[in-house]
């Protein structure tokens, strides 16, 4: 994906040097004659590698996990709040989680946080990235009215997800896509 990245880039760079000609208009003729048209150019990668992607992928995801742990802390009130960082396929069940809390009358104390995130795959040039990364939750604690946990206290405190992110529709953010319990070896 890096090559054809360079490819477009290189192709780009060469074609951006062509420009229309302009062709002298004849006299005593009355309508101009057509000039050349320029190349249309390629479209630029959304990144021009996996570290730039990487990059953004981190920066979005500490903005989703903070609003996500601030509904938490709220206990699930005003949930569609995620739907800025989610694409419509994964608004339900987000929306859905938050509804729960909600229910239950429990809320997040704490935050819960990641590392360990790593590029799995990438394609540079529509700008999504799936990841591998390592969920915490050692600092996050969802307590009930009463202030006590309600987790299991033999709960694992690090979960490995696999997380795909793609950019919305004008191109211009990342969106979480899907997030999942990674179901292989444990990397975290």
């Amino acid at each position: 994906m890096v090559l054809t990245a360079v490819v477009l880039l290189l192709a780009a760079g060469t074609l951006s040097g062509c420009s229309a000609a302009t062709v002298p208009v004849p006299s005593g003729t009355a309508e101009p004659v057509a000039g050349a048209t320029t190349v249309p150019t390629a479209t630029p990668p959304v990144f021009a590698s996996n570290d730039e992607a990487l990059a953004a992928a981190t920066a979005f995801y500490v903005s989703y996990q903070g609003m996500a742990n601030t509904i938490s802390r709220e206990g699930g009130a005003d949930p569609h709040r995620i739907a800025a960082f989610v694409t419509e396929t994964m608004l339900p069940g987000e929306i859905a989680t938050f509804d729960r809390l909600a229910e239950r009358r429990v809320h997040l104390v704490g935050d819960i946080s990641f590392d360990s995130m790593s590029v799995q795959s990438a394609d540079l040039n529509l700008g999504s990235v799936n990841l591998y990364m390592c969920l915490d939750v050692s600092k996050g604690e969802v307590v009930g009215a009463d202030g006590l946990s309600v987790a299991p206290p033999d709960r694992p405190l690090r979960y490995p997800l696999v997380v795909a992110l793609v950019q919305n529709d004008a191109n211009t953010q990342l969106l979480l896509e899907k997030s999942e319990v990674w179901s292989g070896s444990d990397f975290c």
